[in-house]
């Protein structure tokens, strides 16, 4: 039946499908959309680089210590309630006096300050006077929170006297209640209130 083979032969050639080629290409544009959405997100977020101890070229670290952040500047009130961003990069130490929060990786470095020494923008404090923003030696600045650390996942708060601080995907924020003041500290840097 010399009339049937050409249309046999033609729904083969239909069954094949894609190209392998085009299907290369399909499969590279998927990837590269989802690398961008990815990129995207963890920029927008305090949360570090997927790999443990990777930073962006652009992000400015402080060295990692064994020590908890929250040590370096100042020690925090006896007493207080320490807690870590789920991503460990951002520390607070909440005690009825002061809260006092570092972070470990910034997106890029903070401008130096006349008269300091070291380095302002890895730890900020607030107390019933407002919020403050320590020079910090660089022998002191903080590291990531060690395991050892209570978690405030994303959402929740915790509230220390008049003190009060949200854990957020893009930082952590914290209050105090009686004035009103406070500070939000996230991988962007410190804004204030």
């Amino acid at each position: 039946m010399p009339g049937t083979s050409p249309t046999r032969s033609s729904t083969v050639e239909e069954r094949q499908g894609l190209a392998p080629s085009l299907i290369a290409f399909i499969v590279l544009d998927v990837l590269l959309v989802v690398w961008a959405i990815w990129l995207g997100a963890s920029l927008g977020s305090d949360e570090p680089e997927a790999s443990e101890g990777a930073t962006p070229s652009s992000s400015v670290s402080a060295p990692t210590t064994s020590a908890p952040a929250t040590e370096g500047a100042a020690e925090p009130d006896v007493g207080a309630q320490t807690v870590a961003s789920p991503s460990g990069n951002i520390v607070c130490a909440l005690s009825p006096s002061e809260v006092r929060c570092s972070i470990a990786t910034l997106a890029s470095a903070p401008a130096e300050v006349a008269g300091c020494d070291g380095s302002e923008g890895y730890v900020v404090t607030l107390t019933t006077e407002g919020v403050a923003v320590p020079c910090i030696s660089d022998a002191d600045l903080p590291g990531t929170a060690d395991a050892t650390v209570d978690v405030l996942d994303y959402g929740q708060n915790l509230t220390v006297n008049n003190f009060s601080c949200d854990s957020t995907e893009s930082g952590m924020k914290c209050t105090d209640t009686s004035t009103g003041k406070g500070f939000t500290l996230a991988r962007a840097g410190i804004s204030t209130y």
